[in-house]
């Protein structure tokens, strides 16, 4: 039987050694195989993280691992809810996942099991909202709520050039908007990652994994219309250099936080992508990244005549059958009292 002490002092470094074993391959419901073989590393990389979520969460309510009853894991996926993190599908998941460990630890009853009938017949797992795209009237409204671009004018001895994180930001929005690129995606991205040209085509970009999210997969992709004149525009100034050749932002991020070239924080990204949705006026159930990513999707598909097959590869999606929902993506329909 599993040692239960290991799991309570360092709950993730126990996970993370189970999930590459086959031990964790035969607690999927799934798996048929009398002895399946342990799971990929990308795969196992996806499990550590959304166990360590869990984890943080666990330490913060001074819990043990194997104490843990239905009503924390209640609360656990609430909170997430609340804070928009989670959809229905992906708050399954997770709820699966920890039922897979307690299974293996031999915990009854199951907490993760009672916790998904729980949160099941209280209405916690609510309806998912579906895949919300924006309509070619909202997309013009955003664009103008971008955060301004006023011209950056003649450098300061010594100094970064005013309002330039204010260009960023309208870059980056567009950058979302235009090339479909998760939130770690456009924090993450590099300048080698973006392709050397300033014709009037699409910017292609050549996405690597590397500082981004643990989901993310090497593909190629685009940034098309207005996001590329306004990347092509941010790029410019991204690059500038001061009278001894150094460049005024420091790194090589296309989108630093601050001159030093430190990441942009995901909340701060997020705060500025929810403000643009409430100066544009536009009301979504999700006034975020992914609302902007479904949009590029959708263009794609509807607008510019590319197949699911295309659309997958600009996502960087893993599975062919992930693109289907974009076909039936929809643009979300006003209130009647939302104003005209």
């Amino acid at each position: 039987m599993p040692d239960l002490r290991t799991w309570d002092d360092d709950p993730l470094a126990a996970f993370t050694a189970f999930v590459a074993t086959p031990e964790f391959a035969s607690t999927s419901r799934r798996l048929g195989e009398p002895e399946p073989e342990a799971i990929s590393k990308k795969s196992a990389e996806i499990y550590i993280f959304m166990f360590r979520k869990f984890t943080a969460w666990l330490a913060g309510q001074n819990r043990r691992f194997s104490q843990v009853e239905e009503r924390d894991l209640v609360r656990f996926i609430s909170q997430l809810r609340r804070r928009g993190e989670q959809n229905s599908g992906i708050t399954e998941r997770y709820l699966r996942l920890l039922e897979r460990c307690y299974s293996y630890l031999q915990i009854a009853p199951n907490p993760a099991t009672s916790a998904t009938k729980l949160a099941t017949d209280n209405h916690y797992l609510a309806q998912n909202v579906g895949t919300e795209a924006l309509d070619p009237e909202q997309v013009a409204a955003f664009v103008a709520a971008l955060p301004p671009l006023d011209p950056p004018g003649a450098n300061r001895a010594g100094r970064l050039p005013k309002a330039w994180k204010r260009r960023r930001d309208h870059a980056v929005q567009a950058t979302l908007l235009f090339g479909g690129l998760k939130v770690a995606e456009a924090i993450g991205l590099h300048l080698g990652e973006v392709e050397d040209s300033f014709s009037p085509l699409p910017l292609r970009l050549k996405i690597n994994p590397e500082d981004k999210h643990a989901t993310s997969y090497e593909h190629d992709t685009i940034v098309h219309s207005y996001g590329a004149d306004a990347l092509r525009y941010w790029l410019i100034e991204r690059l500038a250099e001061d009278s001894k050749g150094q460049r005024l932002l420091k790194g090589d991020l296309v989108f630093p936080g601050d001159a030093e070239g430190k990441p942009m924080s995901k909340v701060t990204l997020w705060r500025q992508v929810k403000a643009t949705f409430a100066r544009a006026g536009i009301d979504v159930n999700r006034s975020g990244g992914r609302t902007l990513r479904n949009t590029f999707a959708t263009q794609q598909l509807k607008e510019h005549g590319r197949t699911k097959d295309d659309v997958r590869g600009y996502l960087g999606l893993a599975l062919e059958r992930s693109a289907d929902i974009y076909v039936t993506a929809k643009p979300r329909k006003k209130k009647s009292n939302e104003a005209l």
